[in-house]
């Protein structure tokens, strides 16, 4: 969502920053699962239970938040209410560069074919890709690091 709703030329900090927030999210549940904090067995339900703290926050302003302008403008064709939430969003000002570049990404889209997995396989353009994806997942799930 913070990518989507991010200004075109902030989009790639907004999804670094998101990555990164994720990593710090990591880090610190495994600090605070340390014995020593709140990895003792009369304090796990806390710790346990400390995840929901975030959801919650989340779930709660969830309503305030607008749809993101992508969405409303490429999939439901809501051009005022695409106005309406860049407005919302990023303030008063000229937004029609923006609205212009998702219409151009909406009409790339319309031109580029969908393919299935089978057909993804048997490409052989994207035969490297999947290649390297392959093998830096079933990396990542046999090194262990989702156990540590």
């Amino acid at each position: 969502y913070v990518g989507e709703i991010a200004p075109k030329k902030l989009r790639g900090v907004a999804n670094s920053t998101s990555s990164f927030f994720w990593t710090l999210g990591k880090a610190v549940g495994q600090i605070s699962g340390q014995r020593e904090l709140l990895g003792s067995q009369s304090l796990w339900p806390m710790l346990m239970a400390s995840c929901g703290i975030p959801a919650l926050v989340q779930l709660v302003t969830l309503p305030f938040f607008p749809e993101s302008p992508p969405y409303l403008l490429m999939h439901k064709g809501d051009q005022e209410g695409c106005k309406k939430a860049i407005r919302q969003l990023w303030g008063e000002g000229h937004h029609q560069a923006e609205i212009d570049d998702i219409m151009k990404e909406k009409a790339t889209m319309k031109n580029t074919k969908i393919l299935s997995v089978l057909e993804l396989v048997k490409e052989p353009a994207f035969r490297w890709q999947l290649y390297m994806i392959v093998i830096l997942t079933v990396t990542v799930q046999l090194s262990g690091i989702n156990a540590v």
